[in-house]
């Protein structure tokens, strides 16, 4: 990899100190000292990060400050993964592109933010005005990243998405050349080609932009997740693991409803985390809420209190993670995870049957 400009796309120095200390001391996971680095990399940033998790803590209903958003573009998506709900037909809410309406709206009502995830459950390159709407995400003042399956990025989407000015790229790869064509239906030579393009392009113009990998660590992928990261480190920023969402018995609250983020779905609509893949949480809506008002909003407080009360709503009851020593749960507790993953094997009378979805047109896919 060009190390020319590698500094420029860590986060500042005080940053990856704070996430040292943050991980270790007071975490004791010093594997996340690097995520909460790149998520809190401003002091404001860094304060409202103290004064949520203070409050989750203390059991607080009220929660300081918004920090981030993640802005689902669209649902759509040109693969069919086997553990993703968009691409396994478990998703059951309707398909679509946010508007470009409703994506201002969103960033409007928000106030100031530390970063926005232009992601969610799709491929946010299908979204035919993504350079746009990632530009203006840009010019409201908050960094802004992006997760893709690396499949669309060709010579001409290639400068159209640097030219979006992102601060991060995270290219999602599953395992090695077997178990990523098992899980996501493509060659990963394919998806390489993706990323190679994107890092040769950066490099030859000089940009700051980050580019990362990301592997799910499921049952199918966690004997290739050593290699993996022996493939990726001296190729890429940052190399991260995490663990397949599976589906068991939570019985500790959750970090999210405090932790500074919120979900803007494609329609509109709000919940306050990534897991509920079919909003099963939404609480709000950005086109007729402002967002920043929403983060404590009476139904977001309620949800809080019933995790302190230990009253957890289905959706977060189920939530736990794949028990794995290669990557580290973000949700759960280690205590709490499972290995049955009902979205990999459904007995047939509990499945639901796969809604067709139109082939992404050329048009579909530029960036």
């Amino acid at each position: 990899m060009n190390t020319k400009r590698t500094d420029t796309r860590r986060p500042p120095f005080l940053a990856r100190l704070a996430g040292q200390a943050v991980a270790r001391l007071y975490l004791r996971r010093p594997e996340l000292a690097e995520v909460i680095a790149i998520r809190y990399r401003s002091v404001r940033g860094l304060l409202l990060g103290i004064g949520n998790e203070i409050a989750y803590r203390l059991g607080l209903s009220r929660a300081p400050g918004l920090i981030s958003a993640n802005l689902e573009l669209t649902n759509h998506c040109n693969l069919k993964c086997s553990f993703c709900p968009t691409g396994n037909g478990l998703l059951a809410r309707p398909r679509g592109f946010m508007e470009p309406d409703v994506f201002r709206r969103a960033l409007r009502g928000a106030g100031p933010l530390e970063f926005t995830l232009l992601f969610q459950w799709g491929e946010s390159l299908l979204h035919p005005h993504f350079t746009q709407l990632a530009r203006e995400a840009r010019a409201h003042g908050a960094r802004t990243l992006v997760t893709t399956n690396g499949t669309l990025i060709d010579e001409r989407r290639v400068n159209a998405l640097l030219d979006a000015g992102l601060d991060r790229i995270t290219v999602s790869v599953d395992g090695d050349a077997t178990t990523h064509e098992r899980v996501r239906g493509v060659p990963l030579a394919r998806t390489e080609a993706g990323l190679d393009r994107l890092i040769a392009e950066r490099d030859r113009r000089g940009l700051d932009t980050a580019v990362d990998v990301s592997m799910v660590v499921a049952p199918e992928t966690e004997a290739a997740a050593e290699a993996f990261g022996d493939r990726y480190r001296d190729r890429v920023e940052r190399v991260q693991k995490i663990p397949l969402l599976t589906c068991g018995e939570r019985r500790t609250r959750c970090r999210e409803p405090w932790r500074g983020g919120l979900v803007v779905l494609q329609d509109g609509r709000v919940t306050v985390c990534c897991v509920d893949h079919d909003g099963e949480l939404a609480f709000g809506d950005v086109r007729k809420q402002r967002l920043r008002d929403l983060w404590n909003a009476p139904a977001l407080r309620e949800l809080r209190r019933r995790h302190v009360r230990g009253d957890l709503p289905p959706v977060c009851a189920r939530c736990t993670e794949y028990p794995t020593d290669a990557a580290a749960p973000r949700f759960s507790r280690r205590s709490e995870s499972s290995s049955e993953a009902p979205h990999l094997q459904l007995p047939d009378a509990g499945r639901r049957p796969r809604r067709p979805r139109p082939a992404a047109s050329a048009e579909e896919g530029a960036a």
